[in-house]
Parts: C-alpha cells; sequence; structure tokens
C-alpha cells in the first residue's frame, strides 16, 4: 500500500502482504465504501423488482379489463340480431349475422393481446358501425377519416379502446334524435400525437341524462368505465400520457348540438 512499502519485497511462495501498522481510519473508510456500494445495488436491485412486479400487476389488469369488455360488446350485438327475430325481418338477420360473425373474429383476434395495428381496430369499429347503422334503420349516417399522414398498418393500439366512445354517442346522442344523425370518427396526429376523435351532432349529454334511458345510461356506464379504467393501466404500464377530452357543443344560442371527443395517445411519429 501507498507510503506503508517503500521497496519491493519479492517472495517465492507467498502472494500475500500483511500490514500491522494501517492506521484504524483507513479501514474504516474502507468498509463504509463497500457498505454503501452494496446498499446502492440493493436499491437498484428493490427498484427492478417493484417496476417488474408493477408491470406484472398491469398486464393483468389490462387483461381483465379486455374480458369485461368483450361480454359487453358481444351482449349488445346478440340484441339486435334478436330484435331483427322479433319483428321479423329474416333477410336483414342474415345480413347482421354476417357482419356480426366477421366482427366476432376480429374481437377474438385482437383480444389475445394486448395491442393489434390499429387498421385491424378500425374494422372492427367500421364493422360495429354499420351493424347499428342498420338496427336503427339508417337514422343515422356515419363516416370514418383516416389522415393521409396516418399509416394505421404500422401503429399498435389497444384492442376495443375506441368502440365504447362510438357506442356511447350513437347510445346518448343519436338514438333519441328526431331527424337523421352524424357520427364522425377522425384519426389524426396533433402535436405528434395519434388522436382519434368521435363526435356527433345528437342531443347531447345534459338532455341524454334528463331521460336517463336506461340502455343508454346504466348499462352503457359499465363499458365506459371500464375503458377510463384502461386508460389509466396503459399510462402506467407504458408510462404514457393517454387521455380523454369531452366537449359539449353548442351554437351560438348555447343549446347543445352534440359532443366531441377526442382520445389523445402517447404514440408519437
Amino acid at each position: 500500500m501507498r507510503d506503508f512499502d517503500t521497496d519491493w519485497i519479492f517472495t517465492k511462495n507467498n502472494h500475500s502482504a500483511s500490514y500491522t501498522n494501517v492506521p484504524p481510519g483507513i479501514y474504516l473508510s474502507i468498509t463504509l465504501w463497500f457498505l454503501y456500494r452494496w446498499r446502492i445495488g440493493q436499491i437498484r436491485k428493490e427498484a427492478a423488482l417493484k417496476t417488474e412486479f408493477n408491470q406484472r400487476i398491469a398486464r393483468t389488469e389490462m387483461a381483465a379489463f379486455r374480458a369485461q369488455m368483450n361480454p359487453h360488446f358481444v351482449f349488445n350485438c346478440l340484441s339486435s340480431i334478436n330484435r331483427f327475430i322479433l319483428v321479423n325481418k329474416p333477410n336483414e338477420a342474415s345480413d347482421y349475422l354476417t357482419k356480426f360473425s366477421r366482427l366476432i373474429r376480429l374481437i377474438l383476434d385482437n383480444s389475445r393481446t394486448e395491442t393489434v395495428p390499429l387498421d385491424k381496430e378500425l374494422d372492427a369499429l367500421k364493422l360495429y358501425m354499420e351493424m347499428e347503422q342498420m338496427r336503427f334503420s339508417d337514422r343515422f349516417v356515419y363516416s370514418l377519416v383516416v389522415g393521409k399522414d396516418v399509416q394505421p398498418e404500422h401503429l399498435e393500439v389497444p384492442p376495443l379502446l375506441f368502440q365504447p366512445f362510438v357506442e356511447n354517442a350513437i347510445w346518448h346522442g343519436l338514438m333519441h334524435k328526431k331527424e337523421q344523425g352524424l357520427l364522425e370518427v377522425r384519426v389524426f396526429y396533433m402535436d405528434k400525437k395519434l388522436c382519434v376523435e368521435v363526435e356527433d351532432n345528437g342531443i347531447g349529454r345534459q338532455r341524454a341524462m334528463e331521460l336517463k334511458s336506461r340502455s343508454a345510461t346504466v348499462h352503457k356506464s359499465l363499458g365506459m368505465k371500464v375503458t377510463t379504467d384502461r386508460l389509466e393501466v396503459i399510462n402506467q404500464l407504458y408510462d404514457t400520457n393517454a387521455e380523454v377530452m369531452i366537449d359539449d357543443l353548442e351554437n351560438d344560442q348555447g343549446e347543445p348540438v352534440g359532443t366531441k371527443v377526442r382520445i389523445v395517445l402517447g404514440i408519437v411519429y
């Protein structure tokens, strides 16, 4: 050690050196340094285990949320088929069943993974809107517009994330509208983040709450609650900043003319 041997000492078989006059302070400093390094390593190890554990919990919660969404979604489709049968419309029922089978395949495929390509998710969403349009006898028209700079086949999104908002727009906003309604779904980038807007020209949230429709309020609230919870888990799992913003649309007279929901995902390009 420095300052303890001024000359080299060569030994034949002994590969160690002993120092009996090392000051106590040096031993203490070395011990404290090793303790410090050991504690830092333990803290890092505990943090890594905690992060891994939290991610496992989040993934489990995501699977549970998807399991809640699918029965809710399928129940609505089955109710629609039953209505066609009850009113004796075999052609419409057959067409609806065809769309329903395609939709079920997409749902099953999409629900097996945590994320799906955006184009497949939009295919499922379009099928759902077509089915609802049939069931409500064309009481509304819809449009699905994807921005030119958006490449849906190259983007991954959580499955069945947008459908509850579309369902909400139809059941809350459009089902009570006397004249034909309009439902618009827009997919675009804003501030380098993927945005999905669902806008309807229905009766508005306040009027829908006043009507207190069981099908549009109590039953549908489950899908919205699950979707909100899923967004919280998505933010935790993927360290994103996904959020939902809802605007109550009004005309110049302050009268409700619909609702616009914007889902902002933490997917950048």
